[in-house]
This record gives C-alpha cells, sequence and structure tokens, in this order.
C-alpha cells in the first residue's frame, strides 16, 4: 500500500512540472499506420483486411488540453484507394514530464474506389489508448496503439442497397509540429 502512495504521489509532482498544452497552441502533423478491420456487407460476405494509411492532420487547443483537429487521409489495401475527412476531438491528460495521455474521438467521411464502384460512407473512431510524448516544446510523437474503427460505406451504380461496415483496431505512429 505505501508503495502504491509513494508511486501515486511521483506521479502527481511530474504533472505539476509539465507544460500545459495551453489554449491557442496550433500543430500540424501526421500519422501513418497499418489498418486491420473485418468487412461485412448487407450480401452475406464477409473478409478481414489490412491497409497501409498516411493521414496529415491540422489541430488547435480551444482550451487548456482540449484539441480539435481535422485530418485528411489516403489509404491502400488490395486494389482499394480511400480519401478521408476526419474532424477529431482529444483531451491531453499528463502522466509526466512531456508524457500525456490523449484519449479521443473523430467522425469521417469516406469515398472509396474498388472493383470499379465508387462508395462514399461515414465513419467513427474512438482512440482509447493514446499516448503522446513532447521531448521540446515544439515537437510531439504519438503513438495510439488501441482503438476501434466502425465505417459504413454504399457502392454507387449498383442496384439495390449494397453497403459495407468495417469494424476495425488502427495502430498508428505520428509527429507533431507545435506553433
Amino acid at each position: 500500500m505505501k508503495k502504491l502512495l509513494i508511486v501515486l504521489v511521483a506521479l502527481l509532482c511530474c504533472s505539476a512540472t509539465t507544460f500545459a498544452q495551453n489554449k491557442g497552441d496550433k500543430y500540424l502533423g501526421g500519422y501513418a499506420g497499418m489498418v486491420f478491420q473485418g468487412v461485412a456487407s448487407i450480401d452475406g460476405e464477409t473478409a478481414t483486411a489490412a491497409s497501409f494509411a498516411i493521414q496529415p492532420e491540422f489541430g488547435y487547443f480551444v482550451a487548456n488540453r482540449l484539441k480539435i483537429g481535422v485530418s485528411i487521409g489516403y489509404g491502400i489495401s488490395a486494389g482499394t484507394h480511400s480519401l478521408t475527412v476526419c474532424p477529431n476531438i482529444s483531451y491531453y491528460l499528463p502522466l509526466c514530464d512531456g508524457l500525456y495521455y490523449a484519449p479521443g474521438i473523430e467522425f469521417g467521411f469516406a469515398l472509396a474506389v474498388a472493383d470499379g464502384f465508387t462508395m462514399p460512407g461515414v465513419g467513427f473512431a474512438a482512440h482509447f489508448f493514446t499516448l503522446e510524448f513532447r521531448p521540446s516544446e515544439h515537437f510531439g510523437f504519438s503513438a495510439n496503439l488501441l482503438s476501434l474503427n466502425v465505417m459504413s460505406l454504399s457502392k454507387w451504380g449498383v442496384t439495390g442497397s449494397a453497403a459495407e461496415l468495417n469494424i476495425g483496431v488502427n495502430p498508428t505512429i505520428g509527429f507533431k509540429y507545435y506553433f
């Protein structure tokens, strides 16, 4: 019990010395990563897929530690190309000097092209385990280790209803420049 108390006090002391994400801070950065997902369509087909995605991002701190941002991403997977626009929000909790836990959510609008079909869609992602390390005032490195993504795509040019539901885990690493 004493050891746990000592660790908690040490973490509290470390977090008091961190420089907080202040209102008015802006950043430009991006992510790169692999997306692993299961795909189920209305007509009963299921599959798993892996893809590579890059996602430049701009963010602004509207309050201390509360960030809103927008990212534009491109992904490719087995002949499928996708473009996404994702507004997002995150809250930064200091863990110790320069290390933050930053859970967040994002909503996305997507356009995918595969097998001659254009598929518009919408999506949602919840980032449960995102860490950011800021070794200096202007640079940050982030890792999103666990998130849940849900995306619904509809096929244009197909008679009847055709939709896909993508559920996946999205580990990413990123870089940010604060100004």
